[in-house]
């Protein structure tokens, strides 16, 4: 008997049964780890060769750290696109939508099962790097809190990706375009967002407002970077530094513990993220909804326009 409900369900299991059975799912992972344990590798085998370098010192641990995490988050934002982007538009295509919305299922639950099922195999990339990660202990020099939050933000990054994807899924009927314009989108998120950041900080500083553009925050690259440790923990001030950008953030050394009191930027990431998701969410749901939520609504309308018209022949009779 299968158990219906918002989380176990058919949809679930039958993207999970299918996702891990093919050779595909072994495969990116491997590569996907082998992707990391090659910039750790050669990493390390740079600073050993160096010419200039006469011993490993207590940098090595942050900078190997960094380099990774960057990286990760590159990789997550380019791989979860790909496992997001198609699911409603490929039902669409193998003409399986019209017959799984007509289900017992509701729209909400194929909608979030849909992006749980891809999150999923996400989560399960970044968890299977934690080994990676663990080489840096050998060197020291990084907090497990901070490895802690730096993985918060890939969860929150592939999550809001995802849900991207899902989103442009359900408008455009080729998975083609769906993919391309979630690529754009997430572009946006990772270069879009410092331009926009950049410009509107020059125009806000002729003004006389040194604030950062809220904008910025939404970018998982800042909020990555707040989350490093010591001198490497740039975030915000090193990002607006670079343009030569002055203010309370851009006359700053780079270190957040420096910061005014208040949010830290991946916290204020979070927040905008969880916004994001929430609301595209909630389109999707509306969008594939044969009867939606306001069909009762538009019964009456049809109900009350009907009566109109009758109404009126009555009286022209």
């Amino acid at each position: 008997m299968i158990k219906r409900g918002l989380v176990l369900n058919p949809v679930l299991g039958k993207e999970f049964r299918s996702r891990m059975r093919t050779w595909k799912s072994p495969l990116v992972v491997s590569v996907y780890l082998g992707i990391l344990a090659l910039i750790a590798v050669g990493y390390y085998w740079t600073r050993q060769t160096s010419m200039v370098y006469s011993g490993f010192g207590p940098d090595v641990g942050p900078q190997m750290y960094v380099a990774l995490a960057i990286f990760q988050l590159l990789l997550v934002s380019f791989v979860t696109p790909a496992f997001t982007a198609g699911v409603i538009s490929g039902e669409r295509e193998r003409q399986t939508l019209d017959l799984l919305t007509c289900t017992r299922l509701s729209s909400a639950s194929i909608v979030l099962n849909k992006l749980l099922a891809s999150i999923s195999y996400i989560v399960l990339l970044i968890v299977a790097s934690l080994p990676v990660f663990g080489v840096v202990y050998f060197f020291g020099g990084v907090l497990l809190q901070e490895i802690g939050q730096a993985f918060v933000v890939y969860l929150m990054t592939a999550l809001t990706f995802g849900a991207i994807g899902v989103f442009c899924s359900s408008i455009f009927r080729r998975t083609q375009v769906s993919v391309v314009v979630t690529y754009i989108i997430v572009f946006f998120f990772l270069v879009g967002t410092v331009a926009l950041g950049v410009f509107l900080a020059n125009m806000n500083m002729r003004a006389g407002d040194y604030s950062i553009p809220t904008i910025t925050y939404l970018n998982p690259v800042v909020a990555l970077c707040s989350t490093f440790p010591g001198q490497f923990q740039g975030g915000l001030p090193s990002l607006f530094g670079m343009f030569g950008i002055g203010g309370r953030y851009g006359r700053m050394s780079g270190s957040m513990a420096d910061m005014e009191a208040g949010l830290a930027p991946w916290q204020y990431n979070f927040i905008g993220d969880g916004i994001i998701v929430v609301v595209l969410l909630i389109i999707t749901i509306i969008i594939i909804t044969p009867v939606g939520r306001f069909g009762g609504i538009k019964r009456l309308f049809r109900r009350k326009k009907t009566t109109e018209t009758e109404t009126d022949t009555v009286d022209i009779s």
